[in-house]
């Protein structure tokens, strides 16, 4: 009974090995693509040359180490049972993979604060929004990453003397001590998570009230209107300044005239000369002016309806974003800190998970943020049915021609 159990449990242990392979391949596929559409397009299309592309460009670069090392390395570590790369490299490997995963944090962070200054402040921010100041808050993303892990993992045996981590496993040292797990889960997640969360409030709150002092400017625009005769045109109403004679001849052209600049609007005949069949009419003067109010009127509210829309759609996105970096997020560094104070508690499939669920944010970044943006969109689908080229070289019959 026990000679027949070994082929079994052999066949289960290989086809565990082959969905965990599956699954991770393809989600590292999935992540190297999506970020390296994200460089390149960046590259090849001047018009994604903007100032928070800069940012996506960032945040495409650390997103896109993570698919290509972190994520393999610890799939090998995950199937092989234990680590054979020796302590070197997996420092190494750890500190790469920390500065990496907080460096997305903080770009995400980053990006937070542009778009909640780009809503709340759109005249005095956007003015002050360079490619030098961007480069600047990208370079503080990742130093900030670095400092907080880096030294830490590859330098704290030598600071506590010892190397407790068995040659055969790969773990940060430094978080079986409670105290440094507590600040580094504070200062790594929950407070850029807290910090997000509270921006995108504001956003939602300005929005909201925009849409509100919108619909109040629509409503006192209409109440301040006068009420206009029934049989008149709204589009061409007549104000009767003064009343003067003219040929008959002149009352042709003016009226001819009047036609062409508004339509359907007649000349309206109040009076005639003694003899209705002379050759001189009574006519009234209009006044132009109110036309040109009414149609930039209906210019400023449709302009107005359009930004309340994209706003609306903006603060959407930037819910659903959150939604998903909590969600990635959030098991992984719960599990921090209740390991701080029980190591026993959480079996290792559940650390498993919750890491790769960490990674997973990186694979979903390009979709929530590049896809959103129409330009990326038609750029990724050329590259990938190779087109690109020959949109690029594509004449411009829109520009004027030599």
């Amino acid at each position: 009974r026990t000679e027949k159990n070994i082929p079994e449990s052999s066949v289960n242990v290989t086809l565990q090995v082959i969905i965990i392979v599956f699954l991770t391949g393809s989600l590292s596929c999935v992540t190297v693509v999506g970020n390296i559409l994200v460089l390149v397009s960046f590259k090849i299309n001047k018009a994604l040359k903007t100032v928070n592309n800069y940012y996506l460009l960032s945040l495409a670069f650390a997103d896109l180490t993570i698919g290509t090392l972190s994520m393999n390395l610890y799939t090998t570590y995950i199937i092989m049972g234990q680590w054979a790369l020796g302590p070197v490299v997996c420092d190494l490997w750890l500190a790469i993979d920390y500065v990496a995963s907080n460096a997305s944090v903080m770009n995400l962070l980053v990006i937070s604060f542009d778009r909640y200054f780009s809503v709340t402040r759109p005249l005095t921010y956007r003015a002050k929004r360079t490619t030098k100041r961007a480069m600047t808050m990208i370079g503080l993303a990742w130093s900030i990453s670095f400092i907080l892990w880096a030294p830490a993992i590859l330098f704290w045996q030598y600071i506590v003397g010892e190397r407790t981590v068995q040659p055969n496993e790969c773990y940060i040292q430094f978080l079986s001590e409670p105290i440094i797990t507590f600040c580094t889960a504070i200062a790594a997640f929950y407070l850029p998570v807290s910090i997000m969360a509270i921006l995108f409030w504001k956003i939602y709150q300005e929005t909201e009230k925009r849409a509100k002092d919108i619909q109040g400017l629509k409503g006192s625009g209409s109440r301040s209107n006068p009420s206009q005769p029934q049989n008149q045109d709204n589009s061409c109403r007549k104000d009767v300044v003064s009343s003067q004679r003219m040929p008959l001849t002149m009352l042709r052209q003016i009226s001819s005239q009047k036609r062409s600049s508004c339509d359907g609007f007649n000349s309206n005949v109040v009076g005639a000369s003694g003899d209705q069949t002379g050759s001189e009419v009574e006519v009234e003067k209009v006044d132009p002016s109110q036309h040109t109010i009414e149609i930039n009127k209906r210019k400023n509210e449709k302009k107005a309806n359009e930004k309340k829309a994209n706003e609306k759609k903006a603060a959407r996105t930037l819910s659903a974003i959150l939604f998903a970096f909590i969600t990635t997020w959030l098991p992984y560094n719960i599990m921090v800190l209740v390991n701080t104070f029980c190591q026993d508690c959480i079996p290792e499939s559940l650390w498993a998970l919750g890491y790769w669920l960490c990674y997973v944010n990186s694979t979903v970044n390009p979709m929530c943020y590049a896809l959103c943006n129409k330009t990326f969109r038609t750029t990724f689908r050329d590259i990938l049915i190779c087109q690109w080229n020959q949109r690029r070289n594509k004449p411009n019959f829109h520009q004027r021609q030599p």
